[in-house]
């Protein structure tokens, strides 16, 4: 760095000028800068906002592979358990390594089932795929809402014959203790 002259320092224009140079030199930088930061930020944007409601799984979601859901065939069976005061029971169906359907029955009757289906590198779970599941172990099972009104849930084993339903909501937890059922109606 050279050394400024006497009269240089007395001087209170003599930086300025180098400061403006300065800024010259880097406001297309800045400027640029906040193009990018601008231009990303609006890409980012949905086409359509109304459909903005469904939510797309991300591509970490993928923690697991297709024959993760082999995991659950501890779930295979007949459970029961209680919600909000009433009593529900599901049938858990292997049909194959890679197709879970479960029965839900209430009063004695098979209501609608629903199945893990496997789609772009991910299981869905529930009507039109309103879970998509994020990730699988020998124990849990993590499933994140695709529609707006649903809780992001976890199905946590805790024996051969008990397992936790976990809905994540805005007031806590709330969970369901299934157990399994010895005896149930086909």
């Amino acid at each position: 760095m050279r050394r400024l002259n006497a009269w240089q320092t007395n001087c209170p224009n003599h930086g300025y000028h180098h400061t403006k140079k300065y800024f010259a030199m880097i406001r297309p930088l800045f400027f640029f800068c906040f193009l990018a930061l601008i231009t990303s930020c609006t890409s980012q944007l949905p086409d359509n906002i109304a459909q903005a409601a469904v939510v797309e799984p991300e591509p970490y979601h993928a923690h697991y592979d297709r024959s993760a859901l082999q995991n659950l065939k501890w779930l295979t069976g007949d459970w029961k358990g209680k919600e909000a005061g009433r009593a529900i029971k599901h049938s858990f169906v292997f049909h194959t390594d890679h197709i879970l359907e479960i029965i839900p029955i209430e009063g004695g009757n098979q209501k609608a089932s629903q199945f893990f289906i496997w789609k772009d590198g991910h299981y869905y779970y529930g009507q039109n795929r309103q879970w998509v599941v994020t990730w699988i172990s020998e124990k849990n099972i993590r499933f994140e809402p695709l529609v707006p009104g649903l809780a992001p849930m976890t199905w946590c084993r805790l024996n051969d014959n008990k397992w936790h339903l976990k809905r994540h909501t805005d007031k806590g937890d709330e969970t369901i203790v299934m157990e399994r059922a010895s005896e149930m109606p086909s």
